[in-house]
């Protein structure tokens, strides 16, 4: 007597859970930190990190949530690290060529309105435009109770005899005497760009404030080693 074999019940394939994301956008960033303080080779390792912050992004949807988390943390501070020893090698730099810049810039804070202009001695011209409302179109990332969003055009020309990265840029916000938190998920976010000489750029940054009317004061640092802080102020 011959026996048939029941059928095998149908198991549906199984979804992708990001591992290999997380595990390649920690190779990544492993990467990228140690290529920060090679000079030349780091801007190739900081581009390396910035996929492999993307793919870590991507990959804290997965399974893999706290190797993704660790991942992304370190694509971001092998960016920040580039960003940081290239300001260094800059900086050094004009010193062997005799063109020190900190030294000859005050220390004084200069107060500016949004729109005016400054130049650092080191070239860098930057504005930063009116503050404007920001409308978040994603209802998962709308901002907080009590709270609201407002966008900044920061525009740089590049008035020096080398190249600048906007990301040696170190930009803060406070409204109504209250420090005002980065949106990440909005605007330019790590607006990594190389501006040469005589070059222009515009890059967007969003905050988040208060809903009560105040002052808002936004305060801009060419580059880590700038003695020179600018504090551009209005009303919003």
């Amino acid at each position: 007597m011959t026996y048939q074999q029941a059928p095998q019940p149908y198991a549906p394939p199984k979804k992708a859970k990001f591992g290999g994301l997380a595990v390649a956008a920690l190779v990544l960033g492993i990467v990228g930190v140690v290529g920060s303080i090679i000079p030349i080779l780091n801007n190739l390792t900081a581009l390396t990190a910035l996929v492999g912050l993307v793919l870590g992004v991507l990959a804290i949807f997965g399974t893999k949530k706290v190797m993704a988390s660790i991942s992304s943390a370190l694509c971001v501070l092998a960016i920040v690290l580039t960003v940081v020893f290239q300001g260094i090698m800059v900086r050094e730099l004009d010193k062997a060529l005799g063109n020190g810049n900190g030294s000859s810039e005050t220390t004084e804070p200069v107060r500016l309105n949004f729109g005016q202009t400054h130049k650092w001695k080191s070239g860098e011209a930057i504005s930063v435009s009116p503050p404007a409302s920001y409308a978040e179109s994603n209802q998962f990332l709308q901002p907080a109770g009590g709270k609201r969003f407002v966008q900044f055009d920061v525009k740089v020309h590049n008035e020096g005899g080398r190249e600048y990265n906007v990301m040696s840029s170190t930009i803060t916000a406070q409204h109504n005497g209250r420090v005002a938190q980065q949106n990440y998920m909005a605007g330019d976010t790590l607006p990594n760009a190389q501006v040469p000489p005589g070059g222009d750029v515009t890059y967007t940054i969003v905050y988040e404030i208060g809903t009560e009317p105040g002052e808002i004061q936004v305060s801009v640092q060419s580059n880590p080693f700038a003695s020179e802080t600018v504090y551009f102020v209005g009303q919003v």
